[in-house]
C-alpha cells in the first residue's frame, strides 16, 4: 500500500473536486466522476419501465375480448335474422280496412273494425267469443255463421248502405257488397 496516495481530481461530469487513492504508474489517465455523477450515468442504460396501461385496456388487447365481441356480433346477427320478416312487414304497406273501393262514413268504419275483431276470433278458431260485439249502427250482434268456413255477417248492412258486409274464414278482410 505504499504505492497508493491520495490524490484531489475533480468530476468529469460536473466540476466538483474528488479525493480519490490512486496508484502511481507512469501513464495512468484516470477517469474520475462523484458519486452522484456515477449514479447518474449508471441511469442512463437502465430501460425505463413501460408505462402501465389501464386494466380496461389491457383487458380489450386479450383473445378473451376479442371472442366475447364476437359472440355479442354473432347474436345481434341472430336477433337481427330472427326478426328480419318482422322488420320486412314494417316496411309493406299496411293491409286495408275492407276490400272495394267505397266511400265510408264513421259509423261504417266503426263496423268494419268489429268485423276485423270478427275475422281474427274466426281465424283462431273461435267464431263464438265474437258475440258480444254488436253493430254501431243497429246495436245488433253480428250474425255468425259456422261450418267449414265461419262467416259474420252485418246484421243491417242497409243502414250502412250496402248490400252485404261480410268476413270469412278463407277470406279474412271485410268485404263491402252494394
Amino acid at each position: 500500500m505504499g504505492d497508493e496516495e491520495r490524490q484531489e481530481i475533480l468530476c468529469k461530469g460536473c466540476g466538483k473536486p474528488v479525493t480519490v487513492n490512486v496508484e502511481k504508474q507512469p501513464g495512468n489517465d484516470i477517469d474520475t466522476y462523484c458519486n452522484q455523477c456515477m449514479m447518474n450515468r449508471a441511469e442512463r442504460y437502465i430501460k425505463d419501465a413501460p408505462e402501465e396501461k389501464p386494466k380496461l385496456q389491457r383487458f380489450r388487447e386479450t383473445l378473451a375480448w376479442k371472442i366475447a365481441m364476437i359472440m355479442v356480433l354473432l347474436a345481434c346477427l341472430g336477433v337481427l335474422a330472427y326478426q328480419g320478416p318482422r322488420i320486412w312487414t314494417a316496411f309493406k304497406e299496411p293491409k286495408p280496412i275492407r276490400m272495394g273501393s267505397y266511400e265510408t262514413d264513421e259509423v261504417t268504419d266503426k263496423c268494419i273494425k268489429n268485423l276485423w275483431q270478427l275475422a281474427y276470433l274466426i281465424q283462431q278458431g273461435r267464431p263464438a267469443a265474437g258475440q258480444t260485439l254488436v253493430c254501431p249502427a243497429s246495436g245488433k250482434p253480428y250474425l255468425i255463421k259456422s261450418g267449414a268456413n265461419p262467416e259474420a255477417h252485418c246484421p243491417n248492412p242497409v243502414s250502412h248502405g250496402f248490400r252485404d258486409i261480410v268476413v270469412t274464414k278463407k277470406t279474412p278482410v271485410p268485404e263491402l257488397k252494394k
